[in-house]
C-alpha cells in the first residue's frame, strides 16, 4: 500500500541493518539497497527468520540508472515511499595533498578503517562524490513526486559531525558530508512547505555495539525523527551523547 514503505539506501551490517529493523519492527514494509548481492542474500535471510516484511535489491548507490531500475521494482511491489534513508558512503581515511598519516583509523571498539593512503586524486573524489551527495539527490528525485503528490513524506540523510569542519585523515569524507548536509537544507528549503520533511543527521561519535553510539539507539533516533509533527522539523539533528562528543582528534 501506497505510504507503508520506506526505502534505506546504503544496507550495511551497523546503521544499515539497524534501520532496516526498526522500521520494518513499526510495521512499515522496508525496502532495503546494497551495492554487493552476497550482502543482500545474507541480510534478508536473517530478516525473514525475524518475521520482518522486508525487500533486499542490489544496485551501486551512486550509479543513477540500476538506482532507478531498483526504486521502480519496489513501487510496483510494495507503491510509493514514504520514508527515505540515505545511508550510504564511501567510507575511507585520506588527505588531499599529503599521503595519509595513518594506516588505519580506529577510535574505541568500533572496527577501524584502512586508510586510502595516496593523496585524493580526481577521479577518486568525483568517484566518492557520485556516492556520497549525487547519489543522495537522485534518490530523493525518486521519492518526492509522489511525496509532494500526497502532501507528506521524510527523507533522512546520514550526515556525521564531519559536515561542520574537516578532520585531516578525513579529507574526502569531510568534504562529502558537508556537501550532503548543504543539499539537506537545500531540500528541507524547497520540500516543507509541501509537507515533505527534510533533515540531516549528525552522528558526533563513532557507532559500536553497547555503547552510548550503539547502532539501535542511533536507529531509534531516525524513526523518532520520522514520526515528529511538523512543528518540530529542522534540517539538522545531532545524535551526541555528550557535550564533548565530535570534536577533532587531530586538534
Amino acid at each position: 500500500m501506497s505510504g507503508d514503505l520506506a526505502v534505506v539506501v546504503g544496507a550495511g551490517p551497523g546503521l544499515g541493518i539497524a534501520l532496516i529493523r526498526r522500521f520494518a519492527r513499526a510495521g512499515m514494509a522496508v525496502g532495503f539497497i546494497a551495492r554487493r548481492s552476497e550482502a543482500i542474500v545474507r541480510y534478508q535471510a536473517a530478516l525473514d527468520m525475524e518475521g520482518l516484511t522486508t525487500m533486499g535489491l542490489a544496485a551501486d548507490a551512486g550509479d543513477p540508472a540500476a538506482m532507478s531500475a531498483v526504486f521502480a521494482q519496489l513501487r510496483r511491489t510494495h507503491g510509493d515511499p514514504d520514508v527515505l534513508v540515505y545511508n550510504a558512503a564511501i567510507i575511507e581515511p585520506s588527505r588531499f595533498v599529503t599521503p595519509s598519516g595513518i594506516a588505519e583509523a580506529q577510535y574505541g571498539s568500533a572496527p577501524g578503517w584502512t586508510a586510502h593512503g595516496e593523496p585524493v586524486g580526481f577521479d577518486y573524489l568525483m568517484a566518492s562524490l557520485r556516492t556520497n551527495v549525487a547519489g543522495a539527490l537522485h534518490a530523493a528525485r525518486e521519492v518526492t513526486p509522489a511525496m509532494i503528490a500526497r502532501g507528506r513524506g521524510t527523507i533522512l540523510l546520514t550526515g556525521g559531525v564531519l559536515a561542520f569542519g574537516p578532520w585531516i585523515e578525513w579529507g574526502a569524507v569531510s568534504l562529502g558530508k558537508a556537501a550532503l548536509r548543504s543539499l539537506g537544507h537545500s531540500l528541507f528549503k524547497e520540500l516543507t512547505p509541501l509537507g515533505v520533511q527534510v533533515a540531516t543527521v549528525a552522528i558526533h561519535g563513532t557507532m559500536a555495539r553497547g555503547g552510548a553510539y550503539d547502532h539501535d539507539l542511533v536507529a531509534e533516533a531516525y524513526w523518532r525523527l520520522h514520526r515528529r509533527p511538523p512543528a518540530e522539523w529542522e534540517p539538522d539533528f545531532h545524535f551526541k551523547a555528550g557535550a564533548d562528543d565530535g570534536g577533532d582528534p587531530d586538534e
